[in-house]
């Protein structure tokens, strides 16, 4: 696969062809974005480009790890020494970098700042800014930006809802199970919409339905991310831009939904959900929380009931 085969990100794809067209090509890059729009693919593409994949290095997390530790990166300043096997240069590429401990992140440094004439690194990260400002100085940065829905055509895929809740993500239109994706999504615009109509004497109903919401320890984050997806798409019901609309096949009981809150309501719901995401990182209770979540949007806090 040519850089010409690649669809989306027209800015990032022209500017690495110029660079490398001219010679003058970086040691290190990061390739930044969401997950699954193509940046590994880039990398390898680049990798070609540059000596034909015969000295390419792939460093990512190793089985049951939860971080990519001291010792592979150590092994990949031993392996700076040593001339490429084949080819031209030896390319390095880290998948995922925004998962490195810091101190692989700091041994990494010494590679950065004084890479032989020869080698590259390439950083791929879902987020640039969880990696050290030591590392992005380093490094020269391309942002990747999810597909279009025409550039996700281009791609094959077909299905309406499929591509909307791919969001950009070819990974995640071929991977995602459609039928599971509705069954969750019920369940959790069933409680959104009894969370939106809650009044003083059913609370312990409310706290009930949350109960069974945070239970669910595998399923949770998933769950987290279909709710925040359909307050999204109420907002948009309520603010007169359909268009945006990912759950297009759910537009007559979201209008519905739209008509019994407030645009107050739903964004004191996303703003405690990124509470809700940024404690996950954290031993947190989930019940507690989605407890509060429920109850946030509801009339019973806004007073309005």
């Amino acid at each position: 696969m040519g850089f010409d085969a690649f669809l989306g990100n027209p800015t990032a794809i022209s500017r690495l062809r110029r660079k490398l067209r001219e010679g003058r090509f970086p040691h290190a890059l990061i390739f930044s974005g969401p997950e699954s729009i193509g940046k590994h693919t880039c990398a390898l593409m680049v990798a070609k480009v540059l000596n034909c994949l015969k000295d390419v290095r792939s460093i990512s997390v190793e089985n049951e790890a939860t971080q990519i530790k001291i010792a592979q990166i150590r092994d990949v300043l031993h392996m700076l020494e040593l001339q490429p096997f084949e080819g031209r240069n030896k390319v390095f590429i880290i998948d995922p970098a925004d998962w490195l401990n810091a101190e692989a992140a700091n041994a990494l440094l010494k590679g950065l700042e004084e890479p032989p004439e020869n080698t590259f690194f390439i950083l791929i990260a879902v987020n640039v800014h969880e990696l050290p400002l030591t590392v992005r100085s380093r490094c020269q940065i391309y942002q990747f930006a999810p597909l279009t829905l025409a550039e996700m055509r281009q791609h094959g895929i077909t299905d309406e809802l499929v591509l909307r809740w791919s969001r950009g993500s070819i990974g995640r239109a071929r991977s995602l199970d459609i039928a599971q994706l509705k069954r969750e999504r019920q369940m959790v615009l069933n409680l959104l919409e009894d969370s939106v109509d809650a009044k003083e004497d059913n609370v312990q109903t409310l706290l009930g339905i949350s109960a069974e919401l945070g239970r669910a320890k595998q399923d949770f984050e998933d769950r987290m991310a279909i709710l925040a997806i359909l307050i999204a798409d109420t907002v948009y019901v309520k603010e007169g831009v359909p268009g945006k609309l990912v759950n297009i096949d759910l537009s007559d009981r979201l209008t519905k939904l739209a008509g019994r809150t407030t645009v107050h309501q739903l964004i004191r719901m996303a703003e405690f959900l990124r509470f809700v995401e940024s404690s996950l990182k954290s031993n947190v209770n989930r019940q507690m929380l989605t407890d509060v979540l429920v109850l946030t949007g509801s009339n019973i806090l806004n007073g309005l009931s």
